[in-house]
């Protein structure tokens, strides 16, 4: 059988649009050339040469890669130029170019520049200045035996940096901390950002210096840093900016690449994935953030590390909770008056005054704190009411606060820290919000005391930074950290790192400082760890650097956000578990992976394992496994990945897999290494059909040290599974939106005319997929057979539908692939997925649905005729 990935090669590749999640470029594609010799410019010259309109946007050529990215014109027939062009002997792949959104932002504080005084309230924050996660990673170890990355290069592709930032070395070019980099975006040498902040925060957790009020550094302070800037202000990129960035990044030299973005992919032949997989042959380790859609459910993952080559990142919280607040007092009764901390919403601010606390409820654990409509017993015009967060989203609360005559709200949360939020009903003046602990001080208080609240605009306010224990989920998987596997059941999530919580430098122009949250700030913490490991170690391979962090990670139970379970966290969600950088530094035994995958019952196969003592002592190792949840992907019935809050989704069970070795006692001695064969026999008594994946970790406990590798697989076979929602995929009117009935006509406007006709309306299928397929085609079909496909199809390597992006709608016009219209007749619509490992050439392989018989004529036209039949 032919390679599944070139045979697709050979097809149209043209995306369905993903809304938010990597739409297609119109008409942009990435074209990778097979011959060396020939350059992007001389291939569009040939192409022009033989009446085929194109335009070089994007030479991406360097030693691993011969191509670039191109536009077509828009005079030429889409579907039928790429058909041409992907046939030629010297296109290698074609793929169009996507586009890339930001990460989902989750800023909790920031900051306001006026950092004099923000170093005078600093040490409120604990009894020592501590920056927490790294000695949750043991970096702060490493720093004192005196690594900080001194002599590597890292390359951050992002949104920019503000390198005027003292923290970040204040200027940009040779000899600053920020050396090198481009922008992308507007083709300048110059990566500047004052309006964005993600690329500023992430590159501040790589590198920051120690002079700033908040007393912490980045991992790798002393490497030589590099920003390459592909995002917009509030804006996007593209997959061939992603390309670009990671080309001039490795022929700058970096030592690692490190990229905090990416888009729903699941498949490893996405062109940023086969890039990555190039960059890391060549010795050049990246680093990828998995993304923050954890509550979506399982099998949804980037294009950026879908390729196993790379190293995807995932979340862990930090131990403690800080936040850089607003400073306001409050005093009980006639008491002496206390400090606390506050964060403004959105444009709201409070007017400088004097301002009565109006408890909501005197219940701090209440549930649906101002979700119903609630009248006051006072006039709160100058008073400020207190409404603890939870139950229903803030506008509702707000409405309803509103309604009932108030002015001013501070909510109180009900998690770890503050969250900015953006909505203001009208009628509003200030709306905040301040901690848990403030919040559930004020309730207990306000049970026999009145609280006056004496407050300043959020524009005069001093600063006060406060750092808490996270008591409900520090030191946890964070629960935003999105899960795999990959769609060929590959672990996406190679390693943890913290992200949750994470205070870091921000664009002076927007407060010099903030908290973030994500897998974005993981992935910079990641990159700083490998720069520490190549310092200490010298140049190693990417895949051993890889191996060292897994195997001496940290496994770590399941937390959903609110509360941990008695059993570790799937592997394919926190991957190997949280770092240890100090233990990964100085581990002298090595191992030849980083994760088994068992893939599914089909292709289940027992893996070798290569375990070296590089050390000078001799090592007695006992093999052994500790499972980790089995996760059911589909609820009972349903064919769409159940999300994280669905009752079913940890549903616990005691199957686990049985895991045998062909050894389980090691003993080796210095310089010497053995091969140990390790095999799976999959959970029984589970329900294949709700897709069950079972992992957990091999287990090497030695008298000097003890280390894991994770494993995981499915217990069923995945060629069996659902691709196509049978409960959504149907036919619709592009006129009425409502289903199609059997023989229902269509009005289409004719092709011959320009203007658009009156009173007509398209069919439009609605595609929803389960999960991900390689190849997707819809067929026309008129009198029992195929006439041809809908113009723009096939499809290739699809993610699963996510609620963002449901269903995704095929209109048809009456056109098909090859570039000609059906005559009016009666036509029904065939939708084929490709199943998981499915191969092309089969029709077994694929899922069906078929749309009712519809009938189509052309406005204004007597007879329309097909120029190709298939």
């Amino acid at each position: 059988m032919v390679s599944l990935r070139f045979w697709l090669c050979s097809l149209l590749a043209l995306p369905l649009a993903l809304a938010g999640h990597g739409g297609r470029i119109p008409r942009s594609y990435i074209i990778e050339l097979s011959d060396s010799q020939t350059s992007a410019d001389k291939f569009v010259t040939n192409l022009n040469r033989h009446g085929i309109a194109i335009k070089l946007d994007r030479d991406l050529s360097f030693s691993l890669f011969h191509g670039g990215s191109f536009s077509l014109s828009e005079n030429t027939h889409e579907a039928a130029t790429v058909k041409r062009i992907s046939s030629m002997s010297i296109v290698k792949s074609i793929s169009p170019v996507r586009e890339l959104h930001r990460p989902q932002r989750q800023v909790s504080t920031v900051g306001d520049g006026l950092f004099e005084r923000d170093a005078q309230l600093r040490k409120r924050a604990s009894p020592e200045d501590v920056y927490y996660p790294h000695v949750m990673t043991g970096v702060d170890k490493l720093h004192k035996q005196g690594y900080f990355g001194t002599g590597l290069r890292v390359a951050v592709v992002d949104s920019g940096i503000d390198y005027k930032h003292p923290a970040l070395g204040g200027c940009f070019g040779k000899g600053c901390r920020v050396e090198f980099g481009y922008n992308l975006v507007d083709k300048t040498d110059d990566p500047y950002d004052n309006c964005d902040g993600h690329g500023t925060h992430v590159s501040g957790l790589l590198a920051a210096q120690a002079n700033n009020p908040y007393n912490f550094t980045g991992v790798a302070p002393n490497v030589t840093l590099g920003h390459y800037k592909v995002m917009k202000c509030h804006g996007s990129s593209s997959t061939a900016m992603i390309l670009e960035a990671f080309k001039r990044a490795f022929e700058d030299k970096a030592d690692i690449i490190t990229a905090s973005l990416g888009l729903y992919s699941g498949w490893a032949e996405e062109p940023w994935g086969l890039l990555i997989e190039k960059i890391v042959k060549a010795g050049v380790p990246c680093t990828v953030a998995v993304g923050n859609d954890g509550q979506s459910g399982m099998f949804l993952s980037s294009n950026g590390i879908d390729n196993p080559a790379g190293t995807g990142v995932g979340s862990f919280n930090n131990l403690y909770t800080p936040m850089i607040l607003s400073r306001g007092t409050y005093s009980l009764g006639n008491g002496s008056t206390s400090e606390f901390g506050w964060s403004i919403s959105g444009q709201s601010d409070f007017a400088n005054g004097t301002y009565q606390l109006y408890p909501l409820s005197l219940n701090s654990s209440i549930v649906g704190d101002g979700c119903t409509s609630w009248a006051a017993k006072t006039d709160l015009s100058r008073k400020i009411v207190l409404i603890r967060r939870g139950g229903c989203n803030f506008q509702i609360k707000q409405d309803n606060a509103a309604k009932a005559g108030a002015k001013n709200i501070l909510f109180y949360n009900d998690r770890p820290g503050v969250d900015a939020f953006e909505y203001k009903m009208p009628g509003l003046v200030g709306i905040g919000m301040v901690p848990a602990s403030t919040g559930a001080k004020w309730i207990s208080a306000a049970a026999t005391s009145n609280i006056t609240l004496h407050m300043v605009s959020n524009k005069y306010a001093k600063t006060i930074y406060s750092n808490e224990v996270n008591k409900q989920a520090g030191g946890q998987v964070s629960d935003f950290t999105e899960w795999g596997p990959s769609n060929q059941l590959m672990p996406v999530t190679t390693i943890s790192a913290p992200g949750g919580f994470m205070l870091s430098t921000y664009p002076l122009a927007l407060g010099g400082y903030a908290v973030e949250s994500g897998t974005s700030m993981a992935t910079p913490y990641m990159a700083g760890c490998i720069a520490l490991m190549l310092e200490a170690r010298g140049k190693i391979s990417p895949a051993t650097i890889k191996a060292l962090f897994a195997a001496t990670s940290t496994p770590n139970v399941f937390h959903d956000g609110v509360s941990a379970s008695p059993y570790l966290a799937s592997v394919a969600q926190q991957g190997a578990g949280l770092i240890n950088a100090y233990n990964a530094v100085h581990e002298t035994t090595l191992l030849n992976v980083s994760s088994i995958p068992f893939n599914d019952t089909e292709h289940l196969a027992p893996a070798w394992i290569q375990i070296s003592n590089t050390g000078n002592v001799t090592k007695l190792y006992t093999l052994g496994h500790t499972s980790a949840a089995t996760v059911y992907t589909l609820s009972n019935n349903q064919t769409v990945p159940q999300t994280i809050n669905t009752g079913s989704f940890m549903d616990r069970n005691t199957k686990y897999a049985s895991i045998q070795f062909s050894k389980r006692i090691i003993r080796l001695s210095p310089g010497k290494s053995t091969v140990v064969k390790i095999t799976a026999s999959p959970p029984l008594g589970l329900k294949a059909a709700r897709i069950p994946i079972y992992s957990g970790f091999i287990t090497l406990n030695g008298t000097t040290d003890s280390l894991s590798i994770p494993y995981l697989g499915a217990a069923t076979s995945m060629r069996n599974v659902t691709i196509l929602d049978k409960t959504a995929n149907y036919l619709a009117s592009s006129a009425t939106k409502k289903r199609v009935k059997s023989n229902d006509l269509f009005v289409l406007p004719s092709p011959n005319e320009t203007a658009g006709a009156q009173n007509t309306s398209n069919p439009v299928f609605n595609v929803r997929l389960s999960m991900g397929t390689a190849l997707l085609r819809v067929d026309v079909k008129a009198n029992g057979s195929v006439v041809g496909q809908v113009a723009g199809f096939p499809k290739t390597y699809l993610p699963r539908s996510v609620d963002s992006i449901g269903v995704r709608p095929v209109r048809w016009t009456g056109q098909l692939a090859e570039g000609g219209f059906v005559p009016a007749g009666t036509y029904s619509l065939v939708v084929r997925a490709l199943k998981i490992f499915g191969d092309p050439d089969v029709i077994a392989d694929y899922d069906v649905v078929e749309s009712e018989r519809f009938r189509v004529v052309y406005a204004g036209e007597k007879k329309v005729k097909r120029v190709v039949r298939v």
